[in-house]
């Protein structure tokens, strides 16, 4: 029997196994949550260890962004051809290894190293729970909830883990935290990989049947990866991801500075992840009713206000309003651009397209935290970096006006059929 046919009963209610699939997928998300949103509240503590300046500390998460870019691309090609199981095992050992061993760290290299196998690990993070769960709803009401809820992980991961570093940081010290980070990640993904199954749509059952599919699929690919669309989406990836890991690794220490706590601080950067969960769980609604295109420009319309408004923070009540808007916004965004690349190109090649778009974007992203640390040891502020971000994301808005988001005659089709 298939196992997109397996029903877990309970009582006389079946329940579609794809749901399962889904909560996996969220616990999966949500440790990219942990990686991603975590990174700030061990900024201030790597910063007063070792004397670093804010560019030279930035320069772990672009080492960070840059092995999660140039995996997401590998991991992508791997979610069309195998089962998500063995995918995420090895990015569960890999990360979670790698997490723990920052405990150790006595310079700078030894933190950039380790962030960068970190990343390299972590990039299946998405690529695979998005393509298995859009998969499982293929064909199925309830595609696009499934999707926003897998993607609501990564704010839950902000929710959960930025506040609980913060305080171990506080009460056990960041080298035992990064350990106890590492354990986290291992464990839970781990767990979450075991009940991740093929729906036997798409994925090949062995090698060999990989091997004779890659062919087609690949020109398939080569194809889609040339189309304007595509190639726009992947300019509004870029430009968005430089703006959140930007805000992701600096939102503390500028809180910090303007006389804010660290533990409000911190509050506040989780915050704007919990924020994205509703965004990234009504995006799906949202989209019924604009269609991903509108729901993408809309999503970015208020990141850009939340970009431009940060640097004109000055108490706690107005932090929280700036960035659970700016939260928000994300959450819809993360999730309305894969739900254009799906509604554009089909199911057939979305993880290898997620795959790409996350490398580009997070191989660009990788270096805005640096330049704006950068820019702060320069000029003593993050007002020009935090406004540019803004500028540029609405005009990434305005543009994606424009944005055909309607199947060209014989592209989506050929993306189901490939």
């Amino acid at each position: 029997m298939s196992y997109r046919k397996a029903v877990i009963v309970r009582g006389s209610s079946p329940l579609f196994y794809g749901w399962v699939v889904v909560a996996a997928s969220f616990a999966v998300t949500a440790c990219l949550g942990e990686v991603q949103w975590s990174f700030g509240v061990f900024f201030k503590a790597l910063e007063s260890e070792f004397g670093w300046s804010r560019g030279l500390t930035s320069s772990g998460y672009t080492f960070l962004a840059v092995g999660y870019a140039i995996s997401s691309i590998a991991f992508g090609r791997l979610a069309d051809r195998y089962p998500p199981r063995s995918i995420l095992l090895v990015s569960a050992l890999v990360s979670g290894a790698a997490i723990a061993l920052c405990s150790r760290i006595e310079t700078v290299v030894q933190l950039q190293s380790l962030l960068f196998a970190t990343g390299i690990g972590a990039g299946a993070l998405i690529p695979v729970p998005t393509a298995t769960a859009a998969r499982w709803f293929q064909g199925r009401s309830g595609g696009g909830i499934a999707l926003g809820v897998t993607m609501a992980g990564v704010g839950m991961g902000a929710i959960v883990f930025a506040p609980l570093f913060t305080r171990l940081i506080l009460v056990l010290g960041w080298r035992s935290s990064f350990l106890i980070a590492g354990a986290i990640f291992f464990g839970v993904v781990t767990m979450a990989a075991m009940l991740l199954r093929p729906s036997g749509l798409s994925v090949p059952r062995s090698s060999r049947e990989a091997d004779s599919a890659a062919a087609p699929a690949v020109a398939s690919s080569r194809r889609l990866l040339r189309a304007p669309q595509f190639i726009q989406v992947v300019a509004i990836m870029v430009v968005t991801t430089l703006s959140f890991q930007t805000l992701t690794v600096h939102l503390v220490p500028h809180a910090v500075d303007i006389g804010i706590s660290q533990i409000t601080a911190a509050a506040a950067l989780g915050f704007a992840g919990a924020c994205s969960v509703p965004g990234r769980l009504g995006s799906g609604f949202l989209s019924e009713r604009l269609g991903w295109g509108r729901t993408l420009v809309l999503s970015q319309a208020g990141m850009a206000i939340g970009m431009l408004a940060l640097p004109f923070v000055s108490c706690e009540p107005v932090l929280f309003a700036v960035v659970g808007l700016y939260g928000l916004c994300q959450g819809i965004r993360a999730v309305s651009v894969i739900g254009v690349l799906g509604h554009v190109f089909g199911m057939r090649a979305v993880g290898e397209l997620t795959g790409v778009m996350i490398a580009a974007a997070h191989g660009a992203g990788a270096l805005g935290p640096y330049f704006a640390g950068a820019v702060f040891d320069r000029w003593g502020s993050y007002t020009a970096s935090f406004v540019s971000l803004g500028v540029a994301i609405l005009i990434g808005a305005i543009l994606s006006l424009r944005l055909d988001v309607e199947p060209e005659s014989g592209t989506a089709q050929g993306a189901h059929t490939a």
